[in-house]
C-alpha cells in the first residue's frame, strides 16, 4: 500500500476521511482534498498490487466482458456514444480511445470511416480489441508512444477514475490533439443523488480500482486549469444510471456486495 494524494493540488493525505468503502471485506478510505474538494483513495494499492484487482474475472471470459445478451445492449450504448461524438465533426477523423476495453466503440467508429487506435492496461484485455483488427498499445498510458497533434478525438470512457495520475494524463492530451480536437470522457458523479444515497454501498464507488472520484464542478475546474473548454455536459447515462441505482439499492438491502454484477 502507498499514500495517495490529490493529483492536482498535490495535497498530502492528512485530509479527513470522507467515505469508507470495502472490497472483498477489506476496508478502504476515501479522502477529500482540502484545497479543491477532489475525492481520492488513500492509502491505495501500489502498482504491482493493483494488478491483482484487474484479474481475469474483472474483464469477464472470452472476447466479452458480459453475457452475450447483455453485450447486445452494450453495443447499442456504444453506438449512441458514436453518434454523440460524431455530431461535433464534419466527417470521419482519427480517434484514440484510452482504456478501449474490447474495442466496441472503436469498431463502430471505424465502420463510420474513422481511423482508430486504443490503449489497454493489461495484455489480456488488449488482446480482445486486437482480435477486432484494432491497434492497441498495452500498459499504462504513455503519451510518448503517440504522434503529436495527430488525433481529432481522444476518449476516456470510465477510465479517468482508474488513473494513478489523472492530471499527468489529461495535461498530455492537448499535445496529441489536432487543432479543434475534442476530448470526450465519462466518469462517476461523486455528487449525484445515487452516490449520496448509496454512500459506502454505492456501486460506482468500486474501491480500490476507482482512485479518484469527481463531481461536475471538480472535473470542469481541473479540465479548465489544463486549458480545456467545456462544450457539452451530460448528467444521465442510460447505460450506467438505472443499473447503478438497482445494484446500489441491492447492496443497501444487505445482499452480497455487487452480486447482480457478478451474475451478469
Amino acid at each position: 500500500m502507498e499514500r495517495g494524494n490529490c493529483a492536482f493540488c498535490r495535497e498530502d493525505t492528512e485530509a479527513d476521511v470522507f467515505l469508507l468503502g470495502r472490497s472483498e471485506g477489506r476496508p478502504f478510505s476515501y479522502r477529500k482534498c482540502r484545497g479543491c474538494g477532489l475525492v481520492f483513495l488513500s492509502p491505495r494499492p501500489d502498482g504491482r498490487e493493483m494488478r491483482s484487482y484487474y484479474a481475469g474475472e474483472y474483464y469477464g471470459q472470452g472476447d466479452c466482458k458480459f453475457r452475450p445478451g447483455l453485450e447486445i445492449f452494450r453495443s447499442y450504448f456504444a453506438s449512441r456514444r458514436v453518434r454523440r461524438v460524431q455530431a461535433f465533426f464534419p466527417g470521419p477523423g482519427k480517434a484514440l480511445d484510452i482504456g478501449c476495453g474490447q474495442g466496441t466503440f472503436l469498431q463502430l467508429l471505424r465502420e463510420k470511416g474513422w481511423e482508430c487506435g486504443g490503449t489497454e492496461f493489461t495484455p489480456e484485455s488488449a488482446a480482445r480489441a486486437s482480435r477486432r483488427g484494432l491497434p492497441v498499445a498495452v500498459g499504462e498510458f504513455d503519451p510518448e508512444r503517440f504522434p503529436r497533434h495527430a488525433f481529432d478525438l481522444i476518449s476516456l470512457w470510465h477510465v479517468l477514475e482508474h488513473l494513478r495520475d489523472p492530471r499527468r494524463v489529461l495535461a498530455s492530451l492537448p499535445g496529441l490533439l489536432k487543432k479543434g480536437g475534442i476530448v470526450a470522457l465519462s466518469t462517476p458523479n461523486m455528487e449525484s443523488l445515487q452516490a449520496e444515497v448509496g454512500r459506502e454501498k454505492w456501486f460506482h464507488l468500486d474501491p480500490p480500482r476507482h482512485l479518484y472520484l469527481f463531481s461536475p464542478r471538480t472535473l470542469d475546474e481541473k479540465m479548465e486549469s489544463l486549458g480545456f473548454r467545456l462544450v457539452a455536459l451530460y448528467h444521465f447515462s442510460l447505460e450506467q444510471n438505472p443499473y447503478g441505482w438497482l445494484q446500489s439499492l441491492l447492496n443497501l438491502a444487505g445482499l452480497p456486495e455487487n452480486s447482480l454484477y457478478g451474475i451478469l
